[in-house]
């Protein structure tokens, strides 16, 4: 199994975790009620809008195929904020470490904690403005409304519980929630790998507050990968956790950065 396939398969499911966290803090809070019905709990998380936030994710994968098991972890810190748009994000496996700064005109990045950065000449612009525009993550984020009967809805002192489950027995419409997900975003790896995906286990929760802003998320996954050479398996347990929610001000690249990265069309 190799380690790109699962950086790659983590990377898949914090984009999962990412675009349910765009929703905004106006509206008047209320106490968190058994009452409430799950469609109500969906339409208000629907109404929220982000305008910042902190977000850190910590996962362990293990991949395991006929020859070989392999165990590793991941971290991210990440730090989003809407207007000037910009972010940040720090990721962090046993032996590589990532950091960058994403903004609308540019991107900078650097590897294994040196004093080196990079920036990125020869830049997608289509694929950044949909990185950038409102409907990126509210258009995945819209899924709770399509996914909502699969949905249970629990209760907590001062917070709503989601949790969605899945196994290689659901219906069609259950598993096509994770399925879509995962061979979407994976798309370009599935096919330059020639690999075919299969859900066998999903539980995906999210706790919001009283206020309908998402607290934190947990994704528990076991997903079969197919190769002509052979067959994997791939075991999921990531946790992200969300603060600072709308108060991350003056987020900037710092100028000592932008100013000495060296110049690279592509990495």
């Amino acid at each position: 199994m190799k380690k790109k396939l699962l950086q790659s398969f983590m990377l898949v499911l914090v984009l999962i975790l990412i675009a349910c966290s765009n929703k905004d803090s106006e509206g008047t809070a209320e106490e968190v009620s058994e009452g409430i019905s799950k469609a109500t709990v969906i339409n208000n998380v629907l109404e929220k809008t982000i305008t910042s936030y902190k977000a850190k994710t910590e996962a362990t994968v293990v991949g395991s195929s006929k020859n070989e098991e392999l165990e590793t972890t991941f971290t991210m810190d990440m730090v989003v904020q809407k207007e000037p748009f910009l972010i940040y994000f720090s990721e962090v496996y046993p032996e590589d470490m990532t950091k960058g700064y994403i903004d609308i005109d540019s991107e900078y990045y650097n590897f294994y904690n040196s004093e080196r950065w990079y920036k990125i000449s020869e830049l997608d612009m289509d694929e950044k403005q949909e990185l950038i525009k409102d409907g990126y993550f509210l258009g995945d984020f819209k899924k709770l409304l399509e996914f909502e009967d699969i949905f249970e809805l629990q209760y907590r002192e001062d917070e709503y519980i989601l949790i969605a489950k899945v196994n290689d027995s659901s219906d069609k419409k259950s598993l096509a929630f994770v399925t879509d997900y995962v061979e979407n975003t994976m798309k370009m790896e599935l096919e330059t790998k020639h690999l075919k995906a299969k859900i066998n286990k999903f539980k995906y929760t999210l706790i919001f507050n009283k206020d309908f802003l998402l607290k934190s998320s947990n994704i528990i996954a076991n997903i079969d990968l197919y190769e002509e050479i052979g067959n994997s398996n791939l075991v999921l347990n990531s946790d992200t956790v969300y603060s600072d929610v709308n108060n991350v001000n003056n987020l900037v690249v710092p100028e000592e950065i932008s100013r000495n990265a060296i110049i690279k069309e592509e990495l």
